[in-house]
């Protein structure tokens, strides 16, 4: 057996009815967040240029691009959808791949869906599906190799998971699916050096993979062929991309577990390795620390941490995303706001922040290495004018829960939409498997005339 088919057979296999009720309510708060997350970049300078884009290279078709009455077909939809989902970088995790699956595998599900008149069931089972493709195969990120190479997990193993989602929908047969899988590898694509400069490619990334995936699944489903060893085979993903061949033969992919169960939802819209450093400074603003008080600092934290691209980052900061990839701005901006908001990002050239940040130094500490990615442990040593030093030690962020996640909805919608709709779109997600289609959904979010368009176009 091949490394592509012990992957893609069990996962082809998975089927609404089998889906024990926790799954498919975790799956429906995937959908919810990504659409929150999705909602908040619309304005985005690259959400507005891929939106744009779609409308004028591919303006019709049966899918949606969200928030809008624009329509395109599914692989433009999910590409313009999924660039919206990363925009602002709340995106949920699955540790163990260091990905952020939703942002990819739920717009290419819903775009699908759109395009096959797939039933609300079937969306959802094929989202439990793309979750699992990406967290299976993102175990063979999971190494030194891949990282030093400068490819980025989510966009390069998400074509590999909107592919299962599509193929799902598209109700590709298991050699179809293969093939899909395997072409799915030609097409994925993603380096890190944007969070080194802060740059926008990071976005389109992500739609890249949503694209790219549905692509492969169409072409799958109209004969065309690819390679049975693209995992190990000698010019195949592990020597190509540097996956661990090891890690990928090692998992039990009969094990029954669904991987969505273990995903996370971020409490800052930062890179999901800096989530302790920048609850630790709240820490150390509820124990009365003042930033002005701080003379130098010292921040400990995981390997990856320290050097995954951006990361280590004391500034000064020139871009958005630079700053949502610094271990020191989020320690520095939470301190000096008191608190973890969106808005502290663009507040990048803040002098406070600036200036503590540039005083902040991260090194690894390799007792916190061994607990990764279990645990993300962070010790912050700070050195205060007075000549006294106070630590502040997390060993986990506290991520958010379904409650928060409805805020955070409710936070990014209310204020266009009213709390009436946003409370009927909250409705609307977790009876989703009651609903005709995706559109019942997503045309809550437009105005009332628009609706109306909808609803008799």
């Amino acid at each position: 057996m091949t490394l592509a088919e012990k992957l893609v057979r069990p996962i082809h296999s998975i089927k609404y009815s089998s889906l024990p009720a926790p799954v498919v309510e975790k799956a429906k708060l995937c959908v919810l967040h990504s659409l929150a997350c999705a909602y908040a970049g619309i304005g985005e300078r690259w959400s507005r240029a891929a939106r744009e884009m779609t409308g004028e290279l591919y303006p019709s078709g049966r899918a949606s691009v969200w928030f809008s009455t624009q329509k395109s077909n599914m692989a433009e939809a999910a590409f313009t959808n999924a660039v919206y989902a990363q925009s602002i970088l709340y995106e949920d995790i699955h540790r163990q791949s260091n990905a952020h699956p939703g942002v990819i595998v739920v717009p290419a599900a819903i775009a699908a869906a759109e395009e096959t008149g797939a039933s609300m069931e079937e969306v959802l089972s094929a989202i439990v599906a793309g979750y699992e493709m990406m967290a299976r195969i993102g175990y063979g990120t999971a190494c030194p190799e891949f990282g030093r190479r400068g490819f980025r997990p989510t966009s390069v193993i998400g074509t590999f998971g909107s592919c299962m989602a599509a193929g799902h929908l598209l109700e590709l047969t298991l050699a179809e699916q293969l093939t899909a899988f395997s072409l799915a590898a030609s097409l994925t694509a993603g380096i890190n050096q944007w969070a080194i400069e802060g740059t926008d490619d990071l976005y389109i990334q992500n739609g890249n993979a949503a694209r790219g995936g549905v692509i492969a699944a169409q072409l799958a489903k109209r004969g065309v062929t690819a390679p049975k060893e693209i995992l190990e085979g000698a010019a195949g993903m592990c020597a190509a991309f540097g996956f661990s061949r090891e890690n990928l033969e090692a998992l039990d992919c009969e094990d029954g577990h669904y991987s969505v169960l273990d995903v996370l939802f971020k409490p800052a819209p930062a890179c999901a390795l800096v989530q302790t450093t920048a609850q630790a400074a709240l820490d150390a603003a509820r124990a009365g620390i003042a930033p002005e008080e701080i003379e130098s600092g010292a921040i400990y934290t995981f390997l990856l941490g320290k050097t995954y691209a951006g990361c280590d980052n004391p500034g000064p900061f020139s871009e958005l995303l630079q700053a949502r990839m610094s271990n020191q701005f989020n320690f520095a901006a939470s301190l000096v706001h008191g608190t973890i908001s969106n808005s502290n990002y663009y507040d990048y050239a803040n002098p406070s922040v600036v200036r503590l940040a540039g005083a902040l130094s991260l090194a690894e500490d390799a007792a916190y290495t061994a607990q990764f990615p279990e645990k993300q442990p962070v010790r912050v040593e700070l050195r205060l004018k007075n000549g006294e030093t106070r630590t502040f030690y997390r060993e986990e962020p506290v991520y958010l829960c379904r409650e928060d996640n409805i805020a955070k909805l409710y936070d990014h919608c209310q204020g266009d939409l009213g709390g009436r709709r946003v409370a009927e779109i909250v409705n609307a997600v977790f009876s989703m498997e009651k609903l005709q289609g995706p559109g019942q959904i997503l045309n809550l979010f437009l105005g009332e005339s628009a609706r109306k368009e909808e609803n008799h176009g």
